[in-house]
């Protein structure tokens, strides 16, 4: 076996290439990587553009339309619904391989040269105002969701949801709000890392809940405050007095619920019904390693970001799905042994391609439905294809390229992220991997300065109403400054120093003000992009820390959660060791599933 040792020629630190890695990389015949496992996300998250839109013309009809890649950009976008009819070729895009250039280049010529779909939506109702979206209704402003009806600011893999707002990462729920990590929940606000709680606020690492407030690691209670037991009648006094329909008493609570989070233990990690994983965010699954949020059946999976739905056998995946297998390096793709590409629905054999639709045996090409045999659009015979791949494999190691900061990227790399059409700070990079653009520019990422804004302030933040009962129908009309913007002296020109993408003014629309009526919720002070930056932060990041239980015998080491009854290894230290994604300087306190469950469950 190859000594697994290696710099990445990326960030120049050293990583491991473990022995079951080789024969993967064997088995689906391509070389070990040249960057390391962070640098290979990175790299990969900074082909997605999930929420930056602009409005620009479509190149083939010359209606306004709203697109992913903006308009300085050298690409050309269509309207969707043109982007998918027979009314262009992608085909006739198709030119011969010239083994004089190297092949990225030649590769970046088509695919400035190639139209692109301006948004990625697939059988939504009234739910115009999306992305990375499929069977939406009466959605508003929605990203990497699937199914869902009568949303808003739905962002990062939400599934099956109704009359939600403001929420990440969730599976099968029903009017919440401000939710992470969450499943089969209703009528819940501010919780994560829930499942299958009902009508409660403010929740952390609960299980069948119903009617509990500012609670952390309970299971199946009803009418707890702050991990205290109510009767019904006094539990519903309590919460009048609290009011969260007040802003200034909903802040005041985050910052106590905050502080009571950290004074309860937390489990290593979030993982369910799996057997010999590794990560956070896992359940139903097998044999994974160093991959986040992996649910329903996935199987042999390594160094991953969402991978569901029976995928099997892969590495280095973002969004993996509907049983993919023999994929590696890919963004996004179902379907067999797909390699180094983006956006493939379905097919099998296909290497460094671009949104295709069940086609096989791709090599190179870009856009094209229920082909086969070929390569950079150009149609071959199978005899033909068979042939000259291997000798475009060869020409990619004999005169590979080179980017602007001298990483060389032969045969066997993603695709380098300054041939994608989106910036550093347009994708989901910037929401993992957060940098400032003198960081980003100093990696050989490209920078999107933000545009002008030349709103009209119509509200400023501390101008709206302290409670949702004093809101009038008439804000659904106005122009609200987000907090984090600064407002010019005539109330036109809008800046911010936040690097989260602020939109520096926000609307409230009709269905949103009637959704905080509902819920007895305050307005919102910050835009919707810097809402989901907040939430983000509460997140764990995409990395794993090899650290001890810090249970301490009768408490935890710090001194300050007392254990409510003995654990096996009595007064003495736990002596586990796990992977976690919470690192070492974290204030949590976090324990193995032994501690945990003794305390918790």
């Amino acid at each position: 076996m190859p000594d697994g040792r290696r710099v990445c020629q990326n960030c120049k630190n050293q990583f491991i290439i473990e022995p079951e890695d080789f024969l993967f990389y064997a088995k689906i015949k391509v070389p070990p990587p040249t960057f390391c496992p962070e640098c290979r996300m990175v790299r990969r998250m900074a082909w997605r553009n999930e929420r930056v839109w602009y409005r620009r013309k479509c190149d083939a009809t010359g209606e306004n339309i709203l697109a992913m890649i903006a308009p300085d950009k050298p690409h050309k976008v269509y309207q969707q619904d043109y982007w998918r009819s027979d009314k262009w070729d992608p085909l006739s895009y198709g030119r011969e391989y010239d083994f004089t250039e190297d092949f990225l280049t030649q590769f970046k010529k088509m695919f400035e040269a190639f139209p692109h779909a301006n948004l990625i939506q697939k059988n939504n109702i009234n739910s115009e105002y999306s992305n990375h979206t499929l069977n939406l209704k009466n959605c508003y402003f929605c990203a990497s969701c699937d199914t869902g009806e009568d949303g808003a600011y739905l962002f990062g893999r939400v599934i099956r949801s109704k009359d939600c707002m403001d929420i990440h990462q969730a599976l099968n729920i029903e009017r919440c709000y401000e939710l992470i990590d969450s499943k089969n929940c209703t009528r819940v606000a501010f919780g994560q890392s829930c499942d299958s709680c009902i009508d409660s606020y403010f929740l952390y690492d609960c299980r069948s809940c119903m009617n509990c407030f500012g609670c952390a690691g309970l299971r199946n209670k009803n009418y707890y405050i702050f991990n205290q037991p109510y009767s019904k009648e006094n539990y519903f006094e309590e919460l009048q007095k609290i009011d969260v329909g007040s802003y200034r008493n909903l802040e005041e609570v985050k910052s106590k619920f905050s502080d009571f989070k950290l004074k309860k233990p937390h489990k290593f990690a979030d993982i369910t019904k799996s057997e010999n994983v590794t990560g956070d965010n896992i359940s139903n699954s097998r044999n994974c390693r160093s991959c986040f949020w992996v649910h329903n059946d996935v199987e042999n999976f390594k160094y991953s970001f969402v991978a569901m739905l029976g995928a099997k056998d892969g590495q280095d995946a973002l969004i993996a799905w509907n049983g993919g297998e023999m994929l590696y390096e890919i963004v996004s793709a179902s379907g067999q042994n797909i390699e180094f590409s983006l956006y493939i629905w379905g097919g099998f054999d296909i290497q460094y391609s671009y949104h295709c639709f069940d086609c096989n045996n791709l090599f190179a090409c870009i856009g094209l439905r229920n082909k086969q045999y070929c390569i950079l659009n150009k149609q071959y015979t199978k005899e033909e294809y068979e042939e000259l791949v291997p000798k475009i494999i060869d020409h990619m190691n004999t005169m590979p390229y080179t980017d602007s900061k001298g990483r060389v990227y032969k045969y066997g790399e993603f695709f380098p992220p300054e041939l994608s059409p989106f910036c550093y700070n347009e994708t989901i990079a910037q929401e993992y991997f957060p940098l400032t653009k003198d960081e980003a520019l100093e990696k050989g990422y490209r920078w999107k300065d933000p545009e002008p804004k030349n709103y009209e302030i119509t509200m400023k933040t501390e101008d709206i109403p302290d409670h949702i009962k004093d809101i009038p129908d008439s804000v659904t009309n106005e122009i609200i400054q987000c907090a984090y913007a600064a407002l010019s002296a005539d109330n036109r020109q809008l800046t911010t120093a936040c690097n989260e993408q602020c939109a520096t003014a926000f609307r409230i629309i009709p269905q949103e003000l009637a959704f905080y009526r509902r819920m007895n919720l305050p307005l919102p002070r910050l835009c919707p992009n810097c809402r989901h930056h907040q939430r983000l932060k509460q997140r764990n990041p995409l990395k794993l820390w090899q650290r001890q239980c810090q249970c301490g015998g009768t408490r935890s080491e710090n001194s300050i959660y007392p254990n409510t009854i003995s654990h096996t290894h009595g007064d003495n230290h736990c002596a586990n060791t796990f992977q976690t994604s919470y690192a070492p300087e974290r204030p949590e306190i976090v324990y193995c599933e032994g501690c945990y469950n003794a305390e918790v469950a």
